[in-house]
């Protein structure tokens, strides 16, 4: 039997984490080839090639960079770099994980050219229709051969709420703590937090980075005043993506902010420092969704500046809290001075063994195909 050629795509950050431990564990059984397609959505050193040389798949991609454009711009790229891989790579799977545009734009190149399609994270939904990122996982969900559900709640409304036949749905796990079990070391975040000059337990973290957040100059000023607001009772560190950066420079309340000093901000940090970081501290602000299942695992308040979830589990069983700007100052300062959330039960299959469940569904469509 020939081995099978086997795509894993990335387009940002959160992707890499997730194929990167399922590329070291396919890369180690013969029945298969997997090779890593980096289509540069969101690129920069810190917050993408690190990953690479972490996991020690640096030596296994194909990168694709892309330019700046509009989204129908963007996707048309993405859509037409990948399908002149997939002609010239014939991989005979393909994996896209997540909700990101390359994600989307990926999945539609496979299935234009037929190829077997798996998508890690399906299933998940936030029910909000104004988030791209919804319409990207529905998409993909509708189209793909082979659908890796993270939670039972993600299997279920595959199922039973979209009607996708149950043979193509596997609950495996969360692939996110396989990474982040990988990286976590008490000397490594007793350094990092050192760097910073704070101490164990005793800081907050902030990041933010979602258009309907940092590109609303009133949601914004909003952000910055509260990120001042905790300082004030606790040191926050704020890694700053690029994104908000560019916003926050324009921005009066923004350039107030980094120019204030209260605020220990930084550019974006390697998912290492940034993993062992969080993992000390006393409370997170956040609006990103991947964070919401660290701080869950890691049994660290979580707040979500967001009006839904695509994780519920993280709300349900972890740490995680959904709040508005009404109540986020309320229910940080409760936290600062009294019972901050924590795990309420067990995260079902988040265990560091979710790449390994992905690669034994992945032969097992591979076995039935050449059987």
């Amino acid at each position: 039997m020939k081995p099978c050629r086997i795509h894993l795509v990335a387009g940002a950050r959160p992707n890499v984490m997730k194929i990167a431990p399922l590329h070291r564990v396919l890369s180690r059984q013969a029945w298969c080839e997997p090779r890593i397609v980096f289509i540069g959505q969101h690129y920069s050193e810190n917050m993408s090639q690190d990953l690479f040389a972490q996991f020690g798949v640096h030596d296994a991609i194909t990168a694709v960079p892309l330019e700046p454009g509009s989204y129908g711009e963007r996707m048309g790229r993405i859509i037409s770099a990948y399908s002149d891989i997939l002609a010239a790579d014939q991989p005979d799977m393909v994996v896209v994980p997540g909700d990101v545009d390359v994600a989307l734009g990926a999945a539609l190149a496979t299935r234009r050219q037929n190829r077997t399609l798996a998508h890690l994270e399906a299933g998940l939904r936030s029910y909000d229709a104004s988030m791209p990122e919804e319409m990207n996982r529905i998409l993909i969900d509708s189209i793909a051969d082979i659908l890796l559900a993270p939670s039972e709640a993600a299997a279920q409304n595959l199922i039973y709420h979209e009607g996708a036949d149950h043979r193509r749905v596997h609950f495996v796990g969360n692939i996110m703590i396989d990474s982040l079990a990988m990286v976590l070391s008490e000397a490594h975040a007793g350094e990092v937090a050192g760097r910073f000059g704070v101490a164990a337990g005793g800081y907050a973290v902030a990041t933010f980075h979602r258009p309907g957040n940092v590109d609303d100059p009133a949601r914004l000023a909003e952000i910055c005043g509260l990120v001042e607001h905790i300082a004030a009772r606790t040191p926050v560190v704020f890694p700053i993506h690029p994104r908000t950066l560019e916003q926050l420079e324009r921005s009066e309340a923004g350039k107030a902010m980094l120019a204030g000093g209260r605020v220990k901000t930084c550019p974006p940090l390697g998912y290492t420092d940034f993993a062992n970081l969080v993992s000390r501290a006393r409370l997170v602000v956040t609006d990103s969704g991947g964070i919401q299942e660290e701080t869950s695992w890691l049994n660290v308040p979580c707040f979500t500046l967001r009006d839904s979830t695509e994780r519920p589990i993280t709300v349900s069983l972890g740490t995680n809290t959904l709040v508005n700007f009404d109540d986020v100052r309320e229910q940080v300062d409760h936290a600062l001075t009294g019972d901050a959330p924590r795990q309420k039960g067990a995260l079902p299959l988040w265990d560091g063994r979710t790449a390994w469940r992905v690669a034994q569904v992945l032969r097992g469509a591979w076995d039935r195909r050449e059987a």
